[in-house]
């Protein structure tokens, strides 16, 4: 629910407005005037303001530069009558975030203001988020609000306290390692050590060691006593990252560990009894690894106590503005640069891309896109995905305006216009040929994109407008 004054001199305008935005949940104030409506933006914080722009004394401008003047985050929409829309577009430059024609449906204002609502929210976010980024006792690293994300929440709330193995799931980059450490931090042991081992590279001869530590003189090379990971982790947590990857001879090793919760390092003639939550991930998909005979099933059902699985980003899409935003807020940091708010035309190329590398390829693409944005908005140019466009994978044989190995990366010797080529022409496969629907997420009008597709020797279809 969001706090909205509309300001309309005209009653019967004003209370229609008033009882449509009321239905859809905000609560409404009025003012039958300019000067009455910046009387009300003194007393009161307003997350939206409707604003009528002509009205006799105070008009619209006046109640913007006012509101603008209290709370730059106070969202502005004006309405205007029929011969009016330049100075709407004047308002806009102004700082105003849209305007509506009249007459309209309640449909499109209910629209115009969830769009001006989710931009403020997207900005305050990256205020907090940029706060917070560079703080280590912030347990907020995982971003998202999408149902299959809050179900991964929700099991981690109600088993962070456990002291039960946890086997994480997911794809590539999906988050993983992120997901182990907020669960770390929501358990009692969050002032404890918290130990990763990287089953994948550590090498097969030197496992035990790594894990269980050795003594001095146990074998050639070691000149000194060594505690394993599994000790520096007592009374924490022990992160087996990639554990699908450790070869069958060395599970058995894990396996006796977890079963008994005691260790021994080579060449020490005793068990030594360790006090560690153990956090399991992997891509591999074990139970086809076990069918395969590459995985133990007995080390598996003890990994798989509490099995929790991360959605892939494509199964997400609605999370990736509040991603985006905090990788933003991230890089804008740790590159000096100014924190940049993301535009709607890039948003909408974000969701237009499968993210077959997940969050980590998002993360890649956002902190290119801080590097090559000079202003305060990052937009679809500044966007290089694999492929060159957006999205679009170079190699794809359904696309034969693109040859493989046309893919483009930040640094590699092309031109600026081969840059725009694959960029547009990728936007363009991506809306299934849409002319229509690539110039708008483009930010360019339909006759430009025509043009330029021409030039590509790309137009077929559909006639120029």
């Amino acid at each position: 629910m969001a706090h909205v004054l509309v300001v309309d001199d005209q009653k019967s305008l004003r209370q229609t407005l008033a009882i449509t935005l009321s239905r859809a949940g905000h609560a409404v104030d009025e003012a039958a005037s300019g000067l009455e409506a910046v009387r009300r933006v003194d007393e009161a914080l307003y997350d939206l303001v409707i604003t009528d722009l002509k009205m006799e004394g105070t008009d619209g401008l006046a109640v913007l530069e006012a509101v603008k003047a209290r709370d730059q985050d106070t969202e502005v929409l004006i309405v205007t009558a029929y011969g009016t829309i330049e100075s709407a577009v004047q308002a806009i430059r102004r700082g105003a975030h849209d305007y509506l024609t009249k007459p309209f449906l309640p449909d499109q204002l209910l629209h115009a203001v969830d769009l001006a609502l989710e931009r403020r929210r997207l900005r305050t976010e990256v205020r907090a988020l940029a706060r917070r980024i560079d703080d280590p006792n912030d347990p907020d690293q995982l971003v998202g609000e999408s149902p299959s994300f809050r179900r991964v929440l929700e099991l981690v709330a109600e088993w962070a306290t456990s002291d039960s193995t946890i086997l994480i799931t997911g794809e590539t980059g999906t988050g993983k390692d992120q997901l182990a450490r907020l669960i770390q931090r929501a358990s009692p042991r969050r002032d404890r050590p918290y130990v990763v081992v990287n089953c994948a590279t550590i090498p097969d001869s030197l496992f035990e060691s790594e894990l269980f530590g050795h003594m001095k003189g146990a074998f050639s090379g070691s000149t000194r006593n060594r505690k394993g990971l599994a000790q520096e982790a007592d009374g924490g947590t022990l992160f087996l990252d990639e554990v699908g990857e450790l070869p069958l001879e060395i599970q058995p090793q894990l396996l006796r560990f977890l079963e008994s919760g005691e260790v021994r390092p080579i060449g020490q003639n005793r068990s030594l009894r360790v006090d560690a939550r153990v956090i399991a991930a992997t891509n591999r998909d074990l139970k086809a690894m076990i069918r395969q005979g590459a995985f133990r099933e007995d080390l598996y059902y003890r990994l798989n106590v509490l099995p929790v699985e991360l959605p892939p980003l494509r199964e997400r899409k609605d999370d990736l503005p509040r991603l985006a935003i905090h990788f933003l807020a991230r890089f804008a940091r740790r590159l000096g640069r100014p924190a940049a708010e993301l535009s709607k035309r890039a948003q909408l190329v974000l969701r237009s891309y499968d993210w077959p590398g997940n969050i980590r390829e998002l993360e890649n693409v956002i902190e290119r896109g801080v590097m090559l944005c000079k202003g305060t908005e990052l937009r679809p140019e500044h966007l290089l995905m694999p492929g060159g466009g957006a999205g679009l994978s170079a190699s794809d044989p359904a696309n034969p305006t693109l040859p493989a190995g046309a893919g483009v990366a930040l640094g590699d010797a092309v031109t600026l216009a081969e840059v725009e080529r694959l960029h547009i022409l990728g936007v363009l496969q991506r809306e299934g040929g849409n002319q229509k629907r690539a110039a708008q997420v483009l930010d360019v009008s339909k006759s430009t994109l025509w043009r330029k597709l021409k030039e590509y020797g790309n137009v077929g279809g559909e006639e120029e407008p």
